[in-house]
């Protein structure tokens, strides 16, 4: 069977987390984590690779920090998924600084593709 191919558009991370607003859910939860447990264990079972390591890295990724260390982040979590590639798409290109930490930082080789997606083998 064939490992359906993961990509993360970390552009629409940058747009969903910049105008993040609370849904009914976030507000339940809050006030009864045990019901976000639940309701997150069940989803989670049913979603698809690329979404549970989407709705993973929204809650781990954060606006405030830098480009590479969130794609560290993501490195790391898909990783525990038993991910072993992945695309990212990026909304600009990232320097050889950047490439080389996330590389160092989660044990990975980061493949420019072609109009600043890049291929990550982990």
């Amino acid at each position: 069977m064939k490992q359906q191919e993961i990509i993360f558009d970390y552009g629409s991370f940058l747009g969903t987390n910049a105008s993040k607003k609370w849904t009914f859910v976030d507000a339940l939860v809050s006030f009864a984590p045990i019901f976000g447990t639940v309701w997150k264990s069940t989803i989670e079972a049913e979603s698809a690779p690329e979404n549970k390591l989407w709705e993973k890295a929204q809650n781990i990724m954060s606006l405030r920090h830098s480009d590479e260390k969130n794609i560290t982040k993501l490195c790391r979590l898909a990783k525990k998924q038993g991910i072993a590639h992945f695309r990212l798409q990026m909304p600009y290109s990232l320097d050889n600084e950047q490439i080389e930490f996330i590389e160092s930082h989660c044990d990975a080789v980061v493949k420019p593709e072609q109009n600043d997606e890049f291929s990550i083998l982990l």
